[in-house]
């Protein structure tokens, strides 16, 4: 808080103030009266305190988390704690509260003082106090006002329309991560399947059993199963940084998480049909932009009232060298002759078109956003049910290749690049459902449904 000043005593007043006469006229005179009220106003100010930036990367407090799986809930629970995208959006809110408190506040009156000192003996100082208003402020107040609430429920409607992509995003993530392991086992399975074939392949090659083609076919696969993996592994690493990176965790956070129980399901058409038909009802990045086509519609509302004159009206108390007070009005009025604000008229006007564009030209791509993914997703899924059709058949004839191999009756080159098959086809399927996967968090996010169940997002 703002000291106030203290008065020694009743000598020093006559010191300082020697036509007030003491304390009493000091209390009372146009000079008191100054001090007085500016150390009132002062008393309430606020005082800086300095916020050092941080030393060191600060992280999540979380850092238990892995060590132990994480189940879904958590994983989304976690990221719209600690998602950079989410703790921006909320210090976008906070500024932008503390803008309306600014923009809601009336402005402050104007008091003025001034002093004439005479040069001659037999006069007295002269002082003139005034106190003065602009009246004109608070016309425009209203509609500053309203543009700071439409600014207010613009940017909670992006931290919403974050917190939706960070949850819908961070199901995917936990989804394609789980996945990759998944599939990453399965490769493993089918490299160290393809080195004891080619190892056997080898040592038949040595007894003269086989030909040299079949060994070298045998080793050729060996070495591709094995550039699989690596590939696998770069993916199941990459999703895991950004799964921690989501989450606010450390880098180096090794995650486990809980395998998923079933396979996620595929977007009901209704619920595409529901929130295609909804869509500039139920998606916050949609809504934020009509509430800054709101906020702007004011601050153009604003602007047109600034362009009339701007008025001032005061009260003057006063005393001449001459000892005699006197009392007045004065009234301030800015003729709008050259600026009139004619220029912010033209740019409040110029911004509010081009919201009005970005709203109806994002509102198209999001229709057409739905639907492209939704022809896509089609053809994928017509592609998986082939994928999983093949595998069935594979599975299949694998069965009966193996009883024939263990009663003699097939030769170890064919039963091997069967497995084979088989289990590159069921890495391919498994890649292939992880697309259609993908492709449906897409589609959930862009019409406003969770991921995880398909019902509207709170």
């Amino acid at each position: 808080m703002c000291s106030v000043p203290h008065l020694e005593s009743h000598n020093r007043l006559e010191r300082l103030f020697p036509a007030t006469g003491g304390i009493r006229c000091c209390l009372f005179s146009p000079v008191g009266l100054l001090l007085l009220t500016l150390t009132l106003l002062m008393s309430g100010c606020q005082t800086y305190s300095p916020r050092a930036l941080p030393e060191t990367v600060q992280w999540s407090d979380e850092l238990a988390v892995s060590e132990r799986p994480l189940t879904l809930d958590e994983v989304v629970r976690l990221a719209l704690a600690n998602s950079p995208d989410v703790l921006r959006g909320k210090q976008d809110l906070a500024i932008a509260s503390a803008k309306a408190y600014a923009d809601g506040l009336p402005p402050d009156p104007t008091l003025s003082f001034s002093m004439d000192r005479p040069g001659a003996a037999g006069y007295i100082p002269g002082f003139m106090v005034g106190l003065s208003y602009e009246i004109s402020a608070l016309v425009a107040l209203p509609a500053k006002k309203r543009a700071a609430e439409a600014a207010i429920e613009k940017q909670q409607l992006a931290l919403d329309w974050s917190k939706w992509q960070v949850a819908n995003h961070a199901y995917a993530l936990y989804v394609t991560h789980v996945g990759l392991e998944r599939v990453e086992n399965e490769v493993s399975l089918l490299s160290a399947h393809q080195k004891d074939v080619a190892e056997r392949m080898q040592a038949a090659l040595g007894r003269g059993d086989v030909t040299r083609d079949v060994t070298v076919l045998a080793e050729s696969a060996y070495r591709e199963s094995v550039q699989q993996l690596d590939t696998l592994q770069q993916d199941h690493l990459k999703s895991g940084h950004e799964l921690t990176r989501l989450l606010g965790l450390r880098p180096e956070t090794q995650l486990t998480l809980v395998s998923l129980s079933d396979e996620p399901e595929g977007v009901p058409p209704e619920a595409v049909s529901r929130g295609l038909a909804e869509l500039g009802q139920r998606r916050p990045d949609l809504l934020a932009l009509r509430a800054a086509y709101v906020e702007q519609d004011e601050r153009y509302r604003e602007a047109l009232l600034g362009q009339f004159p701007r008025l001032d009206i005061g009260v003057t108390r006063g005393r001449d060298t001459s000892h005699i007070y006197t009392s007045g009005l004065t009234v301030s009025v800015t003729l709008p002759l050259f600026n009139g604000n004619r220029g912010s008229i033209a740019l409040e006007k110029a911004t509010r078109r081009s919201l009005y564009e970005e709203y109806t030209q994002r509102l198209r791509d999001a229709y057409a956003a739905v639907n492209g993914i939704s022809s896509q997703l089609s053809l994928l899924d017509n592609q998986l049910r082939s994928a999983r059709s093949l595998e069935t058949m594979l599975r299949a004839s694998v069965t009966a290749a193996r009883s024939e191999h263990d009663a003699g009756d097939m030769t170890l080159p064919i039963f091997a690049d069967l497995e084979s098959r088989l289990l590159l086809q069921r890495i391919a399927t498994a890649k292939l459902a992880n697309a259609v996967f993908q492709q449906q968090v897409e589609l959930c996010t862009l019409i406003g449904v969770s991921a995880i169940d398909h019902q509207p997002l709170q």
